[in-house]
């Protein structure tokens, strides 16, 4: 009632009655192996570290011409108008058909360009951290997802025994009350058995609610949450990263 915190006064005397109780879905599981590879086109952050990884690769294509030879074409065209004053040059130039023409190439291939060299076994080696990084990352995110995986499996256990402990305690409080009625017991032991069957009941609806919370974690870990929700969202499609090779 204090999260709740619903308006007028005397909350505390107020009944909570739930409208639907938690129950465990009835989800049958793929291998876990699927969800790793899921996990491995969805993450975002595995997606982010492929998109950087284009980056680098188009970075070492640009310093990679940097160490090719360079050779340009130029053409220049002019007018103009020679004259013993300014003022009589300029006119000159619009009165006067005296044009000037320049053509020609220019050829550069510096014979150690250690600049170029520098820049692009920097960006090979950037590039190559990258692949490690995410290399590395994959296992990381495998790793989330086969824990969380585990944890399905033991939170589906906890739902079976919770289920069977529950039924045991209430069975155990129905014999218990009718030998409180034919006088062969005592309040005592009624409450007892009544405040076990209680604790057991929400020992049960806290198991289907950890199994739905095991389940969520699970999608979430693989990137397919709010797809799994109907939630269209931007990185949906899984990032492919091109195939760029460089000498």
């Amino acid at each position: 009632m204090r999260l709740l915190n619903p308006s007028g006064n005397e909350i505390w005397d107020r009944k909570i009655i739930l409208k639907s109780e938690p129950t465990t879905p009835a989800i049958e599981l793929s291998p876990v192996e699927t969800y790793v590879l899921r996990g491995w086109q969805m993450r975002p952050e595995l997606n982010q570290a492929r998109l950087q990884i284009d980056r680098d690769e188009l970075e070492i294509v640009r310093t990679r011409n940097g160490l090719l030879p360079q050779l340009d074409f130029f053409i220049t065209l002019g007018k103009t108008g020679y004259s013993d004053s300014f003022d009589a040059s300029a006119q000159n130039i619009f009165k006067k058909n005296d044009y000037d023409i320049a053509a020609g190439i220019t050829f550069e291939y510096p014979p150690m360009n250690r600049s170029a060299q520098a820049k692009n076994q920097q960006a090979t080696l950037s590039r190559q951290q990258a692949q490690e990084a995410l290399g590395n990352l994959e296992q990381l995110v495998e790793v989330d997802i086969r824990g969380a995986y585990l944890q399905i499996t033991s939170v589906q256990q906890q739902v079976v025994a919770a289920k069977a402990s529950r039924e045991l305690l209430e069975e155990k409080l129905k014999v218990e009350t009718g030998k409180f009625e034919v006088g062969k017991s005592t309040s005592i032991l009624v409450a007892q058995a009544q405040r076990d069957f209680l604790q057991s009941q929400i020992a049960e609806l806290t198991a289907a609610i950890n199994y739905q919370i095991a389940i969520v974690e699970l999608h979430r870990l693989e990137g397919t949450l709010l797809m799994r929700s109907g939630i269209a969202s931007p990185g949906s499609e899984p990032v492919k990263t091109s195939k760029i090779t460089s000498s």
